[in-house]
């Protein structure tokens, strides 16, 4: 079953997208996400980073700290996979990554502060 590359609409089979428009707006996407790569992956690092700074101290708010800078960097900068966006198209594979960061969020708050 062959999707469009950005909206993931069915197309017809050997295309990747459904319009020149789904085409020039992934392009433009995809261009937009690759200069944003850096602070996503700093993002992540530090995260994990503060994550494991909590494991080690056995200490819950830096551990729900780093659950939360996690969860922020994944709504704030949703870059999903390839292999989520030939599934999905880009549109629902961004919305599908802030609603798991929402999940890492709450995932904080909790381990954190309850």
């Amino acid at each position: 079953m062959d999707r469009c590359g950005f909206c993931g609409k069915k197309t017809a089979p050997g295309e990747s997208f459904c319009s020149q428009a789904c085409q020039d707006r992934y392009g433009r996407a995809i261009k937009r996400d690759t200069a944003k790569t850096g602070w996503f992956l700093a993002g992540i690092l530090l995260g994990i980073g503060v994550l494991f700074a909590g494991v080690f101290s056995q200490r819950d708010p830096l551990m729900g700290g780093g659950l939360l800078l996690l969860g922020a960097t994944v709504v704030l900068l949703p870059l999903a996979t390839p292999e989520t966006v030939v599934l999905l198209g880009w549109r629902r594979a961004r919305l599908l990554a802030r609603v798991l960061g929402l999940a890492l969020l709450g995932m904080g708050v909790w381990t954190g502060w309850f």
